[in-house]
């Protein structure tokens, strides 16, 4: 019965509505005091008219915009009918300041208000206080404003959260990918703190960046996109009684605060210096610290001919890529045969800075008896922190070369004879064959080289035949390898080592390298499920709190993937994040 009342009453409105025509327009904004590199809202209303087309153009002077939303909205109040369309931007002041947001006009002739908006340092935060509905902030800062060319500079961001903020690591705005070499340092740190009685968190993300040319760069800017989640909330619903709370869930009347944020750093101009005269036209290292240490397998300073003398060596560098690792040299010297391998190299964070350390073993035989004076090993380099030429060093070493009973001498000399070998003398004519019974060995001559080619030949697809086998196994291996580490580090919730493990793993399934972030391995992986257990391993990375992640529903999706995907021929090129 009360139904029937209820649309009785509705119907009886709704035949006595006037229709509004009065045409107007408003702007407003949700703050007026915004740190710099956060965003904010401006909201534009075009009452009971068309809005026109979508154009920032008013705005790009001195805000970024970063999104645009519409909506429409039906008002009638005491019998009059009010349409509102609503256009949003979300906008980033480009600087600090005073700025204004420009007047919108109407087809009609309508304007809004201009609206003033004050930029402020984000760490003035505090000073304006919480109520501006500034909970968040992010910025950048470096160690070193003016570096030499391809010094390491410890970038930092820190990111402020009132609370409830999820997203993606920071990415970083680069013009020119070629200025700089960046790497991450680890995991970010989580530091909770107080701050006028709420309880906050800071969010530090740490990078080593590499200039890679003199002169002035721009450090890039990082931008942060995310959204914050409130606690659910429930609206008023007049209807509750005639209709009954089943209706009001029906219609949405429950939500949840999912407001998007966007964070962004500002850049930093770096003046990146030459390498020094000092340098001497040395190889460049420009490291924090140097290592230069070595170790024999045999000590004894008194060797027989033709035994192996085995030394490896280790170079290590503080605060400078592998790539910037300098070649170890041994130089030739009288009486020794020397067997250097290839050098295996290592790069990784340690004590805040990128390390790099190279190892590289060489085999010495000497070939002649005597004293022999194995030369010093010198690697010249350039110490950032005295701003000084330095030489990190390996001392010679003297051995005594005595007989060997079992080699003679001249077995292992670099200047050994070799024997002689006669062409094999071709008869004067191949239709008339010249044999005779003298002259035996020459067909077996010709029989042993053709057997020879033939054999050489075979031998030669054999071996082919075992590398590409053994290729292919040890590609399996690899996977094998990468799908373990993703198992463990879900298992133990090692959320930073889960996504690089994920990466690696991508990049050998599918054979492209280009692959370094989730949103390309969306692109080539399409799966729903995936996709969604990536974003939650993405929303993770900024969460103190790993109890709602479940790593068995993760696993399950990724054996189905793992099982079911193969590596796609054609597969999208996308740009690739610009960080490691």
């Amino acid at each position: 019965m009360k139904k029937i009342v209820f649309l009785a009453i509705c119907f009886s409105l709704f035949t006595h509505i006037s229709w509004a025509q009065t045409p107007s327009i408003m702007a407003s904004v949700d703050k007026t005091t915004v740190p710099l590199g956060q965003s904010f809202n401006l909201e534009v209303v075009y009452q009971n008219q068309e809005p026109p087309q979508p154009d920032s153009s008013l705005l790009q002077n001195d805000f970024e915009v970063v999104g645009v939303a519409q909506g429409k909205n039906i008002q009638i109040i005491n019998g009059v009918k009010t349409i509102e369309y609503t256009r949003q931007f979300r906008l980033i002041p480009k600087k600090k300041g005073q700025l204004t947001i420009p007047v919108f006009t109407d087809e009609n002739g309508n304007k809004t208000d201009p609206i003033t908006i004050k930029v402020i340092e984000p760490s003035e935060i505090s000073a304006q206080g919480a109520e501006n509905g500034n909970q968040f902030a992010m910025v950048g800062r470096v160690n070193n404003n003016t570096p030499y060319v391809q010094q390491e500079i410890l970038y930092t961001i820190s990111l402020t959260d009132s609370g409830g903020l999820q997203g993606r690591e920071p990415l970083f705005e680069l013009a020119n990918d070629k200025d700089w070499i960046i790497r991450s340092l680890g995991m970010p740190e989580i530091k909770p703190f107080v701050k006028n009685g709420k309880k906050m968190r800071e969010i530090i993300f740490k990078y080593a960046f590499f200039p890679q040319k003199s002169g002035k760069l721009i450090l890039p800017a990082a931008r942060f996109e995310g959204y914050a989640l409130g606690k659910p909330q429930k609206r008023i619903d007049p209807f509750a009684d005639l209709f009954g709370d089943e209706l009001s869930a029906t219609l949405g009347m429950t939500f949840a605060d999912h407001e998007p944020v966007f964070l962004k750093s500002a850049p930093i101009e770096i003046d990146v210096r030459p390498i020094p005269l000092e340098n001497n036209g040395n190889w460049w290292l420009p490291a924090q610290d140097v290592l230069l240490v070595d170790k024999w397998e045999n000590e004894n300073s008194q060797i027989k001919v033709g035994e192996a003398l085995h030394r490896t060596i280790y170079l290590k560098a503080d605060g400078v890529l592998d790539n910037q690792l300098p070649s170890i040299n041994f130089p030739e010297t009288k009486g020794l045969k020397q067997y250097p391998e290839k050098p295996a190299m290592e790069m990784k964070a340690e004590n805040g800075h990128v390390t790099s350390v190279m190892k590289i073993s060489n085999v010495y035989i000497p070939n002649a008896t005597g004293d022999i004076e194995i030369p010093a090993i010198e690697i010249p380099w350039f110490n950032v922190k005295t701003k000084q030429m330095e030489t990190a060093k390996l001392k010679g070493r003297k051995i005594s070369v005595i007989p060997n009973p079992e080699i003679k001498e001249a077995e292992v000399m670099d200047t050994v004879p070799t024997p002689e070998v006669q062409e094999p003398v071709l008869p004067k004519s191949a239709a008339e064959p010249q044999l005779n019974k003298n002259e035996p060995h020459k067909l077996n001559t010709h029989l042993y080289l053709v057997l020879m080619a033939v054999g050489g030949f075979a031998l030669g697809i054999i071996l082919t035949l075992l590398f590409v086998r053994k290729g292919n196994n040890s590609a399996q291996g690899h996977a094998k390898s990468l799908e373990k580490a993703i198992i463990s580090c879900a298992k133990n919730k090692d959320i930073r080592g889960l996504r690089d493990a994920l990466l690696d793993w991508s990049k050998e399934k599918f054979s492209l390298s280009y692959i370094k972030s989730f949103n390309e391995l969306k692109e080539i992986i399409k799966d729903k499920d995936f996709a969604d257990e990536l974003d939650k391993i993405n929303a993770q990375l900024y969460s103190d709190n790993l109890d709602n992640w479940d790593y068995k529903v993760f696993l399950n999706v990724f054996e189905k993937v793992n099982k079911n995907t193969t590596k796609k021929k054609n597969a999208p090129k996308i740009l690739p994040d610009l960080y490691k």
